[in-house]
């Protein structure tokens, strides 16, 4: 999609707590830090109840879920959205959040947002008709790899190798019938 700032926004809302979703959220959490790093994209990770405000985890020391209690303000989402409209917004949720039309119409004019169903009782349905790109957890790294497509694949292999020649020289030294 393009190379800005990718802002990955935590639900630490109540339901965010249940079903085994806090270590599948670290899970994924810690896969986002290691792509990002892997291919030195910058990104900034947010936690989101009644507002949305930035958490920050010292490089070596491993993920750290915010408490989830509560509920989720969609307000603040839109709103965040509204004011970071050059940032990529990946947004790992459950999909248990209340709405009205305008803030739903609001979600759906945003290309640049990803919605990533966090746990086997996501709602699917719903995070569908906020955004064309809403996934589940395990469709990750194919998410990320969307959001930058166009610059991962510019970087191409490291080493290209010559199968051809390494087959011909092996099969000139000791041929032992296999």
């Amino acid at each position: 999609m393009n190379s800005y700032e990718l802002h990955c926004i935590i639900d630490c809302s109540g339901s965010m707590a249940e079903s085994g979703k806090p270590m599948l959220l670290v899970n994924l959490l810690r896969y986002i830090r290691q792509f990002t790093e892997k291919y030195s994209k910058s990104t900034r990770y947010l936690g989101w109840r009644e507002d949305i405000a930035e958490i920050f985890w010292l490089a070596e020391a491993d993920v750290e879920l915010p408490v989830a209690e509560g509920s989720s303000d969609i307000a603040a989402l839109c709103g965040w959205a509204e004011a970071n409209s050059e940032a990529t917004l990946l947004v790992l949720t459950d999909g248990y959040f209340k709405l009205n039309t305008e803030q739903r119409n609001q979600l759906t004019q945003f290309d640049n947002l990803y919605l990533i169903g966090v746990g086997g009782d996501a709602d699917l349905a719903q995070l569908h008709t906020l955004s064309n790109h809403s996934y589940r957890a395990e469709q990750l790294d194919h998410v990320l790899h969307t959001i930058w497509r166009t610059e991962i694949l510019a970087c191409g292999p490291l080493l290209r190798v010559d199968l051809a020649g390494a087959i011909v020289e092996s099969e000139s030294g000791n041929d032992d019938e296999w």
